[in-house]
């Protein structure tokens, strides 16, 4: 123990119970460590840590008591047992806990500056647990061993921390989990596994629904959470954690590891979003995807017919926006491409011409049982590329893809075999496809042995990292800044490698726990983790249950498509275990067309908006839609929302998500004003609702017949987008697409501005925009006043119109370099960026 002073040899004298300069033993001190943003704050005798800010004010203190899992920090052998599942994929694991064992009362084993370790001895226990400072950090690390002076943990294999509970505290975040928001009254564990199957739209969620395992299953765990007190938590273990956040009682919570070493980091500040930042610091930055990933994607086969004309042909003949087309090739892991390379190259540049980009399908694994596959089969398995089973050969599980397949997984730990799994994957691109769907993951069996030593309860949750890691660099590498691949299941760590992820196989239904509704959830919940770009299979995939799977599940979905980051549609209706269903389709009819042109078309413009958001996201780890608690975290009445989100900070969407509504309810957080702007990007729905204005700090019914989605502009933000003719975000040899190039010399900057309020914008490009209210200065540009069928297309023009609760001014600018205009109570500017156009849509709020 090393001591910088005479009163610290005082302190710890007391600390550890010995008179200091002859006198009698005192009670044990508190050891309290600080540095400016965090503080920590350790009783002894009986244990209790108190993690507080900058100021002292506690915000996070462990469990005091001795009540089984609740107390002081513990360890246990768990004989748990293996249930043999339907699917692999599914976890089988069945907890069967000893007893847990703990030291009640501490002693200083070190103490150092902004670090301590304590001891918590018992007769059949010896725990020690590390308290670092490090900024706003305040990392744990516990160790458990069957005794002081035992080498290793013995039979100990799983170690729990338990904490108090405030009555008003709640969680969010944890992943993609598709049951809850807020997970308060939640027992949830984070280990990556096959989707769940729901119950039907009218079952509440519960312990078996979604089946087999409750609301705890995700394709994508992260065991990272925010609290409203003002602080994150992150089990920093690949191995299997828990989370029972007030489930077990009232009065607690804790945090337990299948591990006798359990690591975690509690970032402490008020700001979630700091908090946020500070975890993607740690964990890995999000990338920032090629622009055309922001564009609208569909599963498209390359021989589709709609009618007597190819569907690829057909989307173009509507004008309907599409930037990416999925037909769903799989490459990996039964090479379904051989023998058809020539056709597939000519159906990529064909679509290529057209302004799409093309996606097939890998996953990180290879068929043993298909005569496509033999060859790499044999290969690998002969250079031990592989994960191994306890025999030493290839651990082969099964699952679906494309047919029901006997494969083996690549050892992603093997440097070797990762670098041949990269040229598996590179013959996708050498057809000429722009990426792929980059499925499963989640099917690590415990007992698999990897190259790097890990067994598979160690190594099952990075494994999908360590896949995605595998694709980024070889995409890197063949195609920097353009390029595609978009996962189902990751874990920590997995935002930094991939463009997009996508919320797996959804039943195409209102289904409470796997349709709809939860995947909305579940986007939510994995921004709060950090993961920016994601999207749902939109319309869904499975079709299992009883509900229909019709044309209001289709339009309500696409609503939702439109405001998420990636917008992509899934055609099929899979149904394996019963009858052949089919869905509700986009050529139904004209008004699927038109309705899916519009949201399309929305999504498309939103463009400049993502990629500057897509920036911010990469430098901060700021997500892209925002649950109202990152923006609201002390306002109460944001912490039950489940289906409404900021997208950026200028728009607020309220999706509907259950069948039959058509007045959405929706809480509006304070501190800003509400535009309903659905007429922008959906004409016919001109009426009453138009540009209504709604205040914020209430519950506002916002008007949603079948095809409008409830979408608010938020006063005091500006929001880009571009020019309405757009039809793809890829390039173009056609001369007829409508392409980026060609809608480059203009934007459109919508804004709602009260009196006296000021908004400003930096885009991507260098644009920065700046609107201010002020007093009324005429016209002193001599702008000419033009009438409505004008307005889109002249410079230095505008046009003043009454609509809804609203002045509504659009003004336009010529086509400049800069520019700087006053016309009434608005002064306008412009600069940076490439010369162009801005058509400024100003709603003046009373």
């Amino acid at each position: 123990m090393r001591i910088r002073s005479f009163c610290a040899l005082l302190s710890v004298a007391a600390l550890l119970g010995v008179g200091a300069c002859g006198s009698e033993p005192v009670s044990p001190l508190p050891v309290e460590l600080k540095n400016g943003e965090a503080s920590v704050r350790v009783e002894l005798s009986p244990f209790q840590l108190h993690i507080g800010d900058a100021d002292g004010n506690v915000v996070l203190e462990t469990y005091l008591g001795n009540d089984g899992a609740y107390g002081a920090p513990a360890a246990t052998f768990d004989f748990f047992t293996e249930q043999l599942m339907a699917l692999p994929g599914w976890d089988g694991y069945r907890a069967a806990e000893e007893p847990w064992r703990r030291g009640v009362t501490a002693s200083v084993i070190e103490l150092d500056g902004d670090r301590a370790r304590f001891a918590l001895d018992d007769d059949d226990v010896y725990l020690t647990l590390e308290v670092r400072l490090d900024g706003k950090r305040v990392h744990l690390s516990l160790d458990s061993r069957e005794a002081k002076d035992a080498e290793d943990a013995g039979t100990l294999n799983k170690s729990t921390i338990a904490f108090a509970l405030p009555e008003d505290e709640h969680f969010f975040g944890l992943g993609e989990r598709f049951v809850s928001v807020d997970h308060r009254g939640f027992s949830l564990y984070s280990w990556s596994e096959e989707g769940g199957l729901g119950l039907g739209e009218d079952e509440p969620a519960g312990p078996d629904n979604p089946t087999p395992n409750g609301p705890s299953m995700t394709y994508f765990p992260v065991p990272f959470f925010l609290s409203n007190k003002g602080y994150g938590l992150h089990l920093d273990t690949t191995y299997r954690t828990e989370l029972h956040l007030g489930s077990e009682r009232s009065d607690g919570w804790r945090a337990a590891a299948n591990t006798p070493k359990l690591d975690a980091t509690v970032y402490v500040d008020a700001d979630p979003l700091a908090i946020i930042d500070a975890f993607t610091e740690d964990t890995g930055r999000p990338i920032v995807p090629a622009p055309w990933v922001f564009g609208p994607r569909r599963r498209v086969g390359s021989g589709s017919m709609v009618g007597d004309v190819e569907e690829y042909k057909k989307m173009r003949d509507e004008r309907i926006p599409v930037t990416g087309m999925d037909d769903a090739v799989h490459f990996l892991p039964a090479l379904s491409q051989l023998g058809r390379e020539a056709e597939l190259s000519a159906w990529t540049q064909n679509a290529h011409a057209l302004g799409y980009k093309v996606h097939a399908y890998n996953n990180p694994y290879v068929a043993s049982n298909h005569e496509n596959a033999t060859a790499d089969y044999e290969y690998g398995k002969e250079m031990g590329y592989f994960v191994k089973g306890p025999d030493g050969e290839p651990a082969l599980t099964f699952f679906i893809s494309g047919e029901l397949l006997s494969v083996a997984a690549v050892d992603l730990t093997n440097p070797d075999a990762a670098e041949w799994y990269k040229g598996l994957l590179k013959r996708t691109l050498d057809v000429g496809y722009d990426g792929w769907m980059h499925d499963f993951g989640e099917y690590t069996r415990r007992d698999a042995i990897f190259f790097d030593g890990r067994k598979g309860d160690e190594a099952h949750n990075v494994f999908p990292v360590l896949s995605a890691k595998a694709a980024f660099e070889l995409m890197e590498k063949e195609r920097p800044n353009d390029y595609l691949f978009f996962v189902r299941s990751g874990y920590t760590g997995t935002q930094q490698y991939v463009p997009a992820v996508w919320g797996g196989d959804a039943e195409a239904t209102f289904d409470e726990t796997q349709g709809l509704p939860s995947t909305v959830r579940a986007g939510l919940n994995l921004s709060m983790v950090g993961v920016p770009y994601w999207g749902s299979d939109m319309t869904g995939f499975k079709c299992l249950t009883d509900a229909p799977n019709d044309k209001e599940v289709f339009l309500r979905w696409v609503e939702f498509g439109a405001l998420s980051p990636i917008m992509m549609e899934q055609n099929a209706c899979s149904n394996p275990t019963g009858e052949k269903k089919t869905k509700w389709s986009l050529w139904n009819d004209d008004e699927t067309i038109d309705h899916y042109r519009q949201y399309a078309g929305l999504h498309t413009r939103l463009f400049p908006y993502f990629r500057t958001l897509a920036h911010e996201a990469s430098e901060t780890g700021r997500p892209l839609t925002l649950h109202p608690f990152l923006l609201n975290p002390r306002d109460p009445n944001v912490w039950t929302v489940e289906d409404a989100y900021y997208l950026g900070r200028a728009l607020y969407a309220s999706p509907v998500a259950r069948r039959g509504v058509t007045v959405k309810d929706t809480y509006l957080p304070g501190g800003a004003h509400y535009v309903d702007i659905a007429r922008l990007f959906a004409p016919e729905w001109v009426g009453a609702q138009d540009f209504t204005v709604y205040a914020g700090g209430g519950t506002a019914a916002v008007p949603a017949p079948l095809g409008k989605l409830p979408l608010l502009l938020v006063s005091g933000q500006i929001l880009p987008l571009l020019d309405p003719s757009i039809e793809t975000l890829a390039p173009a040899t056609d001369p007829s697409v409508v392409t980026l190039d060609k809608v480059a010399d203009r934007l459109d900057a919508v804004v709602a501005l009260e009196p006296g309020a000021k908004a400003s914008l930096t885009l991507e490009d260098g644009t920065e925009l700046t609107i201010e209210r002020a007093d009324d200065a005429g016209n002193p540009g001599e702008l000419t006043l033009v009438d409505e069928e004008d307005i889109a297309d002249c410079g230095g023009c505008y046009l003043e119109t009454t609509e809804g609760d609203v002045e509504r001014l659009r003004v336009n600018t010529a086509l400049v370099d800069a520019s700087s205009l006053s016309i009434g109570d608005l002064r306008l500017t412009r600069k940076g960026g490439e010369p162009k156009r801005i058509r400024w849509d100003v709603l003046r709020l009373p």
